[in-house]
Parts: structure tokens; sequence; C-alpha cells
């Protein structure tokens, strides 16, 4: 009786056994579904907010382009200097236009790192700034500015076909990186260069010099012509 009691004891205790390492297994398996649907979210999230992005980007460019008489005398903004030129804002002319989504205004917002008010914020709560000016004295042109944006949305803003072509506008003349140097300060880098001529890759863009660091942030200006 005491033989075939401890088999059964046996048994049972190979069951259990059996039991936990299958419960192992499914919240193995459980918790793998879980971060991987994670990770899609996150990028299809991601994704969609670039596209976002990327249509309110195009709809200011039209707008400026609506609201500015070309014939009117333009501040001259040199393409080689630091783009601080107060006149030359038109950010409230586009606020006050409507011209803005509700959705990317933040009247109240602190200034940008360079000084400028900025009521409209891009999608990742970052300042946001438009420009005209004559650039070098010649033609006019829009400069977007975009402050703190995640390396990853850059990569997709910046991609430029051969003709200079990106997701958002029909032709931009230059963009210009500002990376954080982690002296409070930031590296500047400019596509299209000699060494990365045109159409830029979202290879070109990946490197630390342009879009910065994979999970950094970082500022771009683009230079779009209004003619």
């Amino acid at each position: 009786m005491t033989g075939a009691r401890d088999n059964r004891n046996r048994a049972a205790r190979r069951l259990r056994a059996v039991t936990l390492i299958e419960s192992v297994l499914f919240v193995s398996v459980a918790l793998g579904l879980i971060v991987g649907g994670l990770a899609v979210y996150q990028q299809s999230s991601l994704s969609e907010r670039a596209s976002s992005q990327m249509r309110m980007l195009g709809s200011i460019v039209a707008e400026t382009r609506l609201l500015l008489d070309q014939k009117l005398g333009l501040p001259d903004l040199s393409s080689t200097v630091d783009p601080m030129l107060p006149a030359a804002v038109v950010d409230n002319v586009l606020v006050t236009a409507g011209a803005v989504a509700a959705t990317y205004l933040n009247p109240g917002a602190p200034p940008n790192r360079v000084g400028w008010p900025s009521p409209i914020r891009h999608g990742w709560q970052g300042a946001m700034n438009i420009l005209a000016a004559r650039r070098d004295g010649t033609v006019p042109h829009m400069l977007v500015y975009l402050e703190d944006i995640p390396s990853e949305v850059c990569v997709r803003l910046s991609s430029m076909t051969a003709t200079g072509k990106t997701g958002f506008v029909e032709q931009i003349t230059e963009i210009v990186f500002q990376v954080p140097n982690g002296s409070g300060g930031f590296n500047s880098a400019r596509l299209p260069s000699l060494a990365y001529p045109l159409p830029i890759t979202p290879d070109d863009l990946a490197l630390p010099a342009h879009c910065g660091p994979a999970g950094g942030r970082v500022n771009v200006i683009y230079w779009v012509p209004l003619d």
C-alpha cells in the first residue's frame, strides 16, 4: 500500500511539474506578444505623427506663399549666418490668418532657444518658427525652424529626391541640422553638400552629424524657396 501511495504521489508531482513548465512557457509567450505589440504600436504611432507633421508643414508652406506678397521688400537673411532676424518672423501673421491648426498653437509657450517667440509648436511639442526673407539678397525664401525633434522623425522629414523634393514640399534649397554637442551648444551640418549631394537618403541622414544619434533630439532648419 505504501508503495502504491508513493507511486501516486510521484505521478501527481510529475503532473504538477508539467503544469508549471507550461505556465512559464505561456507567460513567456504572452510577454513576447505584449512587447512585440507595443513595439509595433510605437512604430505605427511614430509613423502616423510624422505623416501628420508633414501634412501640417506642407499646409503652412502653402499658406505662407498665399499670404506673403513677393513684391514687398523682404529683409535680407544670409544663408551663412545664424538665422536671428526678428523682422522676418511671420508666425503671428500665420496665426492671425488662421493658417495654423489649433492643435499646433500654444500662445503662452516660452521663446525658443534663440529667443524668438514661438506660438507654434510642432507635433513633438518643441518650438516651431516660420521666417520669410530674401536669402543672400536674392531669392525670397521661407525658413522653417523645428526645435527639439526626435532623430527618427528628422530622418523621415529630411529625405530628399534628386530635385530637392521632401515629403512635405516640392523643393528645399538646403537643410541645416543642429545636433547637441554635449556642452550646451550645437554642431551644425548642411545638406546637400559636396560629400552628400542629392538625393539625400535615410542612410545619409542616419549619420550622427546630420540627424544626430538614434534616440536623440535635434534642431532642423529648412530653406524653402517662395518663388
